[in-house]
């Protein structure tokens, strides 16, 4: 869910005005060649809701019983992970704070355990086009950068430009489409991401905040915590 907030965030296309400012996006999930995980996610269906800079995206599983969001309120400069596990892990929001040392400890894990870390390509091809929840899109492969061969290949459309997702242009560079659909396949493992509604609609402000019956944490105390309860050693990335 994060991977795809951040690629979408990051898809806003320059000197083109926009033209989606409030609505919520419908992204539907499918697994293939992992049966066990296709039980859990399969079918499942992500929101991505929108208003002006702020953004917001949910996910549930097991028929609603377990939830995740992540939300990017600008105005308020929240950027958090909400999660909601009943009898594994209460409900809680944890801050994404670049600082802190978690993070810190992954960026450094990456750098020394993987690839160089190389610029992200896209090549278009235009000429391969498919609609997708009544938007016409075109085909791109997107190189995922991590030194391998994988791909990401995503249908983009040039009709549709949210607001919202000009803000972290600068993760990816410049598209020249937004993604209503991603596929990835890895050791066998098919993942497909697709729109199947776009909504314009009003979004109550509510929405891209916490709400009070969650517990705020910092990563560091998150980490900390399930540390604690997997019996993970200190000294390591522990998730």
């Amino acid at each position: 869910m994060m991977c795809l907030g951040v690629f979408t965030s990051a898809s806003a296309q320059k000197n083109k005005a926009a033209n989606f400012d409030e609505g919520v996006i419908k992204y539907k999930i499918e697994v293939e060649g992992m049966p066990e995980a296709a039980q859990f996610v399969d079918n499942a269906i992500i929101n991505l809701y929108l208003k002006g800079n702020d953004s917001k995206m949910d996910f549930s599983i097991l028929g609603g019983m377990a939830s995740f969001q992540l939300i990017n309120n600008i105005s308020e400069d929240l950027f958090a992970m909400l999660m909601d596990v009943p009898t594994v892990y209460d409900k809680t929001a944890v801050s994404l704070d670049e600082d802190s040392d978690f993070l810190k400890e992954l960026k450094e894990l990456g750098g020394r355990n993987q690839a160089p870390q190389k610029d992200l390509e896209v090549k278009y091809f235009k000429n391969k086009k498919q609609k997708i929840a009544k938007y016409a899109c075109y085909k791109a492969e997107v190189g995922l950068g991590d030194g391998s061969a994988n791909k990401m290949t995503v249908f983009l459309t040039e009709k549709l430009r949210p607001t919202a997702l000009t803000q972290l242009e600068k993760t990816l560079g410049d598209l020249k489409g937004f993604p209503l659909s991603f596929e990835i396949e890895m050791e066998g493992v098919v993942l497909k991401i697709t729109a199947i509604d776009v909504v314009k609609e009003s979004i109550n402000s509510e929405t891209f905040t916490i709400p009070e019956s969650y517990t705020k944490k910092t990563m560091d105390e998150f980490k900390e915590e399930i540390e604690t309860k997997m019996g993970t050693s200190k000294g390591g990335v522990g998730l």
